[in-house]
């Protein structure tokens, strides 16, 4: 056996974990900094990586920005993807409302106990707030999906239109807190006087969602005449 074929596996390898590595820095700077602020010599050393590497793997800076969103929306998706797609309410409302809750409350617990959850809602924040190439892919590919099956839930929990302004923003507003309690970590904690953000923190945070998600459904029910 010759060897190049010997060591092809390793070198492989060693090329996969570069590119984990460039895109989990990508997602870090593109979400701290903002894409025109982060140079590529500040991705590759956080990567510890050749700046060269980039081009290799990605094309370039803007072929790594894309690459870091499908990974962030990939994630999500593994989070949110299993659960969206065992749900059969079988048009029954309280197992449509007992299913949105679950699934919320699975985002939840991803948000705000996985480390890596902070840097890919910073990615987000940022790159939902430029429309462009990255915006329409995760949104295409990840918001609209996800946010639709949602809406069904909230729609048939309530009895109400899942595409009706009504259903629509209010499974926006209630994905929001989720994503407010990620990004404003820090307030929350300081003005909650929590020195960290633990299970019993995250508990009570999960507790206060699924009272306000309750209230929405229950304020919002329609009557059946």
């Amino acid at each position: 056996m010759n060897q190049s074929a010997e060591t092809s596996p390793n070198t492989a390898k060693a090329g996969d974990q570069t590119r984990t590595a460039l895109l989990m820095a990508g997602i870090r700077l593109f979400g701290t900094k903002g894409f025109e602020a982060t140079s590529t010599r500040e991705i590759a050393a956080a990567a510890e990586a050749n700046i060269a590497s980039i081009a290799y793997h990605f094309g370039g800076k803007e072929g790594l920005r894309l690459a870091c969103a499908e990974m962030v929306g990939s994630r999500i998706q593994s989070v949110v993807g299993p659960a969206l797609m065992t749900i059969d309410p079988k048009g029954d409302p309280v197992l449509a409302q007992a299913a949105f809750e679950r699934v919320l409350m699975g985002v939840t617990d991803f948000m705000l106990g996985q480390v890596e959850a902070r840097d890919i809602a910073g990615f987000m924040v940022r790159e939902l707030g430029a429309p462009g190439a990255v915006f329409d892919r995760v949104y295409t590919d990840f918001i609209l999906p996800v946010h639709r099956s949602l809406c069904d839930l909230l729609g048939l929990a309530t009895g109400q239109d899942p595409e009706s302004d009504l259903i629509r923003l209010g499974t926006f507003s209630i994905a929001g807190q989720v994503v407010y309690f990620r990004i404003g970590h820090a307030i929350v904690a300081r003005r909650m006087e929590w020195k960290a953000v633990g299970p019993d923190e995250v508990g009570t945070i999960k507790a206060v969602i699924l009272a306000n998600i309750r209230a929405f459904i229950a304020t919002n029910r329609k009557q059946q005449s």
